[in-house]
């Protein structure tokens, strides 16, 4: 079985998701169909069960990793990967973004201080597990 590792760790962190209650960014999906309708309105029926889909797979959180964990590990990487993404819904770039507004609005030793809580949150630290797990993952040859 390829890609081990990185599936134990998709299994571990959808572990920690579940156990926090961690969902994907179901949010942005509403507002991609409402201006979905606004600039294809012939398409918006088509666009609003693709979207409908999607947002059903960003809401199960740990379940949709530790699915997508086991795709890695078949001959369906790409779609494993894609249902990791969007299960995990906070990519290492909008991680990194949490963190510089964090420190712009509470200064350098507030910052400190809910870093310290944050990343010890089971939520937070499966959603960061999960990016490792998805960034070892290699394509099965």
């Amino acid at each position: 079985m390829q890609n081990k590792t990185p599936f134990l760790l998709c299994l571990l962190g959808g572990a920690l998701m579940i156990y926090a209650g961690v969902v994907g960014s179901v949010g942005i999906w509403g507002e991609l169909i409402s201006l979905a309708a606004t600039l294809a309105p012939a398409l918006a029926d088509v666009l609003f069960w693709i979207l409908v889909i999607l947002i059903n797979i960003a809401s199960l959180g740990g379940v949709g990793v530790i699915l997508g964990g086991y795709l890695m590990t078949t001959n369906r990487f790409g779609t494993g990967k894609f249902i990791i993404g969007l299960a995990a819904g906070m990519g290492l770039i909008g991680f990194l973004i949490l963190i510089a507004q964090m420190y712009m609005a509470v200064g350098f030793a507030a910052f400190l201080m809910v870093f310290n809580i944050i990343s010890s949150s089971a939520g937070i630290l499966g959603v960061v597990i999960t990016i490792v797990a998805r960034a070892m993952a290699r394509k099965p040859e």
